[in-house]
């Protein structure tokens, strides 16, 4: 029993809370590396994996639902349902690692000829992928560690770094001063009325509070008080979605035939091909932090803003194990093999880890060498590293007209107003009319343009509402003739 609760208290760490009796509300709270790890980690996390703690988002589900048919390879529905965090490597060695993607494992063909004679894509991140000698890849192979993991330390944080956190999840360091400015403009005077608690964190309230700093403006009241999630997310209002400096000038972008209501100007679904539905597809694979970098910090998204912003003015040579670490927390990529080209969101893409593997080439037959007492056999290694080539999971051997997508084209989708996607079909949309109570002299169509700027709406729509499409690009079809 000892030994059970000793591993249990490894999984917690503990706060201790500042609270306002009277108002049962959080005035700060004070923190050391492993909380404050947690807090920095939620940006490095793919929506994908964010949405899986919230409520399943409808876009999440219809790639759980789509026939694999219309994906170039099985792996694709994997790789959007359970994305990799491109900063693993770090979140693992925290205390309280949430993401509960496996560790990564690598394979080899099982042709040791491939390897010796330097043919074929010769390593996968995924188990049972081709390779193009024709074999399967499911040979578990151990490559050496990267310099940088040898680095790594442990986490993020320094050890001995203390920190204060808001109620709504503005990170500063601890001292006094701090303390002080922050009380003042809660417009605490009475000491009296703040009372000490001290909170245990599990995995569970982590992803509590995940869960609530994408919704709530007070995310450790909610938490420590129990506040419902639901009744957060019922409070909130569907926002008219703005964006930064973002430009659709030059850039790449993709038509698409938006359906609506003439009578409110509510987008009903939108139809379109596979390099649209290709970049909803990756909504789940982008970091919450390169979201927000492309965002500049505004991502509406409450708390989760204000902690973004809380490490842009952070020293990084005072509090991070690694200077570089601030670059990547606020700005990180997505990880290695989940992009694809011709993105319209310019968010990069980590590099792959080059490996090489050791084989010994013999050359020629044995040699013999005469001596005046015997015979012998003399052989003559030759030393050679060998590249292992990355399989690139969205392609086969079948798909090669495939640019590194998802979606298999040409396909043309149904997009509803949540981002839910199905194939489409002149059934299910006068269906999806029907059970909307919109009659067919209601209905029109226009032809919309998407680039960077109208991509970013719908992105940063989608994670405020339940109607991304409408509050994403109503903005931008007023000036929109109606295709003849």
């Amino acid at each position: 029993m000892a030994s059970s609760s000793a591993t249990k208290s490894v999984d917690k760490v503990t706060l201790r809370v500042m609270v306002d009796k009277e108002r049962n509300k959080v005035l700060y709270a004070e923190a050391g590396k492993d909380f404050i790890e947690v807090l920095f980690s939620f940006l490095t996390l793919p929506l994908g994996t964010a949405v899986k703690f919230g409520s399943i988002s409808s876009l999440y589900q219809s790639v759980a639902n789509l026939d694999e048919q219309y994906l170039w390879t099985r792996t694709c529905k994997e790789m959007l349902l359970r994305p990799r965090n491109s900063m693993e490597s770090y979140c693992q060695k925290m205390k309280l690692n949430i993401d509960d993607t496996e560790p990564m494992k690598h394979f080899i063909c099982g042709n040791w000829d491939c390897v010796r004679k330097e043919r074929g894509n010769l390593l996968s991140i995924f188990r049972n992928q081709m390779c193009s000698c024709g074999r399967v890849m499911d040979k578990v192979f151990s490559p050496p560690p990267q310099l940088e993991s040898l680095r790594l330390g442990s986490g993020l944080v320094k050890e001995t770094a203390a920190f204060i956190i808001s109620d709504d999840l503005c990170v500063m360091p601890n001292d006094f001063g701090t303390v002080i400015q922050l009380l003042q403009k809660l417009e605490i005077s009475d000491i009296d009325a703040i009372t000490e608690q001290t909170v245990d964190i599990s995995k569970k309230e982590v992803i509590d509070i995940l869960k609530l700093s994408l919704v709530s403006k007070t995310s450790l009241t909610d938490l420590i008080f129990k506040k419902k999630y639901s009744e957060v997310v019922n409070g909130l209002k569907d926002p008219i979605c703005k964006i930064g400096k973002a430009t659709s000038e030059g850039g790449r972008q993709i038509s698409v035939k938006v359906v609506r209501r003439k009578s409110t100007g509510d987008i009903l679904f939108a139809e379109a091909g596979d390099d649209f539905i290709n970049f909803i597809f990756s909504f789940l694979t982008l970091p919450l932090g390169g979201v927000l970098h492309m965002l500049e910090g505004f991502s509406s998204l409450n708390s989760i803003d204000n902690l973004y912003k809380s490490l842009t003015e952070l020293s990084s040579e005072c509090y991070l194990i690694l200077k570089h670490l601030k670059e990547k927390l606020i700005s990180p990529p997505i990880a290695a093999q989940f992009g694809f080209d011709n993105q319209i969101i310019p968010i990069g893409v980590a590099s792959s880890p080059v490996y090489y593997c050791h084989s010994y080439i013999h050359i020629g037959q044995y040699t013999r060498a005469l001596t005046a007492s015997n015979t012998h056999i003399v052989r003559y290694p030759a030393e050679k590293f060998v590249l292992l080539n990355l399989v690139d999971p969205k392609l086969s051997a079948s798909n090669a007209s495939s640019r590194g997508e998802f979606a298999k084209g040409p396909s043309v989708y149904m997009v509803t107003v949540d981002l839910a996607i199905t194939p489409m079909s002149s059934f299910t949309a006068i269906s999806h009319l029907n059970s909307s109570n919109v009659s067919l002299n209601d209905v029109e169509e226009r032809v919309v343009r998407i680039g960077q700027k109208e991509g970013l709406c719908i992105l940063k729509a989608w994670m405020n509402s339940t109607s991304g499409m409408t509050n994403g690009l109503n903005q931008f079809i007023t000036n929109i003739k109606e295709e003849k």
